[in-house]
């Protein structure tokens, strides 16, 4: 949370669910909330990572959507990257290069980094003949990595289904008659 506070970009909500938590969490959220205007804090019964995003997504009312998990985090300047890009090009969905740190010890780590050239994917053909590679770079699985045009998912009703692993069946159906695509290396 505390590094979506610290984005260049400024103006946008965070939706905090606390998914049925047993520990501090919901205590911690309302006291984030408190302290910062933008912060939304959504208590719910356990429901799952789908049923936390799903929750969101019908709270939330700016133009893009962009999703973290509790073991994430973005560099300062990521929101403000994917959205300008965004603008610029007039995109339904914004795919971002990343990477995975892996701590093994305090002194010792692996980062994987993952990314695909800088693109713009103008129709849904030029989005479609280079979605394999964006898919074997393995940017089209998970939703953290995206800015989605809100409107694109409520006008076709586009939900995280009720399964284990939600993120690819719903990545799937987003991008399955997606128009603009934008892909970033990660900057």
């Amino acid at each position: 949370i505390s590094t979506l506070q610290g984005q260049t970009f400024k103006d946008y909500d965070v939706f905090i669910v606390n998914d049925g938590s047993t520990d501090r969490t919901g205590a911690i959220a309302d006291e984030l909330a408190l302290s910062d205007s933008r912060i939304n804090v959504i208590h719910q019964k356990n429901a799952g990572a789908a049923g936390a995003r799903n929750a969101a997504i019908s709270k939330a009312q700016g133009k893009y959507l962009y999703f973290m998990d509790a073991d994430d985090w973005a560099e300062p300047s990521m929101l403000e990257d994917m959205y300008s890009f965004a603008e610029e090009h007039d995109l339904e969905l914004v795919v971002t290069g990343f990477y995975i740190d892996t701590y093994y010890k305090d002194d010792k780590a692996y980062r994987e980094t993952r990314s695909a050239p800088d693109a713009v994917y103008e129709t849904q053909h030029m989005f479609r003949e280079a979605a394999a590679q964006l898919f074997d770079a393995q940017l089209l699985y998970a939703p953290w990595n995206k800015l989605y045009k809100r409107s694109y998912l409520v006008d076709r009703e586009i939900f995280f289904p009720d399964t284990f692993w939600d993120d690819l069946p719903f990545n799937l159906e987003v991008v399955r008659d997606i128009e603009r695509v934008g892909a970033m290396s990660g900057r």
